[in-house]
């Protein structure tokens, strides 16, 4: 027994005197030093998002006007998984909950759409009538149709149609009443809209703006502008559906070939050596 534990602490021994002990422990502290740079990227990461989403729950919407002319809103959004968006924000959590699939983002913008007196009028189609042939609808009692039309551009434009009725103001007797200048008094009973289509050309999307997740819309509408917007990009590092679309094989990825350059130890010689030359590999995992 007392000769098996001298044989075992020469072994012992032996190994933390070889140089292949050394190159374990320089190994080993390599990994020990990438994990911590791992934990300090983690943190890094964790850092960005909170200042995110500080930023986005104080964020007021910018404007501005690009190149062409065109208003452009933005704000920051919040990155969230979808737990904490359920605990910290219902609204937007409810709008996530709504919709169908697996949500990545959502954003929420309320648009307002205002032009003034000069705009309108300058903008109007002429070209259509604006209004049409009265109908007489009884002895004195008119239907009068018009129309409106507004081509701000290419892709924006508004269409609006109705129809005017108008009478004859009588007195109790039946009789037609008149102005003081002898012509006869026509008052306004109703006005209905009937038809109306608005094209509006929006562009709007997600990006980022001074280390900033933005979610922005524009627009050459003209009186457009963003009353409000919110958004929410799900955090990737808890979502299993963006991991799942960006996943990347790791197991039995295939053969490569490459320059290798491998250290060894020889038992025989008790000696480090390195071999340098042409690989063919089988990759079983890969990362």
């Amino acid at each position: 027994m007392k000769e098996t534990l001298k044989k075992i602490g020469k072994v012992i021994w032996t190994l933390l005197n070889s140089k292949i002990f050394y190159y374990v422990i320089i190994v080993g502290m390599f990994v020990f030093a990438l994990n911590q740079c791992n934990g300090k990227h983690d943190t890094k990461v964790e850092n960005t998002i909170l200042q995110q989403n500080a930023s986005a729950d104080s964020a007021k919407i910018k404007l501005y006007e690009t190149k062409n002319g065109e208003l452009l809103a933005q704000k920051e959004i919040f990155i969230k998984s979808e737990k904490e968006l359920k605990k910290e924000n219902s609204d937007l959590y409810k709008l996530v909950k709504d919709q169908k699939g697996n949500i990545i983002s959502l954003n929420s913008v309320v648009i307002s759409l205002k032009q003034n007196e000069k705009e309108l009028n300058d903008s109007i189609n002429t070209l259509n009538k604006i209004i049409g042939e009265a109908v007489q609808l009884d002895k004195n009692r008119w239907m009068i149709p018009w129309e409106l039309n507004y081509k701000w551009d290419a892709t924006n434009s508004d269409h609006f149609a109705g129809q005017t009725f108008v009478s004859v103001a009588t007195n109790p007797d039946g009789t037609f009443k008149f102005n003081p200048d002898g012509t006869v008094i026509i008052k306004h009973d109703d006005t209905k809209l009937i038809d109306r289509e608005t094209k509006i050309n929006l562009i709007f999307g997600d990006k980022v703006v001074d280390g900033k997740f933005n979610v922005y819309i524009q627009s050459a509408y003209p009186g457009f502008t963003a009353e409000s917007m919110k958004g929410v990009f799900i955090d990737p590092n808890t979502n299993k559906n963006i991991q799942q679309l960006i996943k990347k094989d790791h197991w039995f990825t295939g053969f490569s070939l490459s320059i290798a350059i491998t250290p060894g130890y020889n038992v025989i010689s008790n000696e480090f050596g390195i071999t340098v030359g042409p690989s063919l590999n089988y990759n079983i995992y890969s990362w």
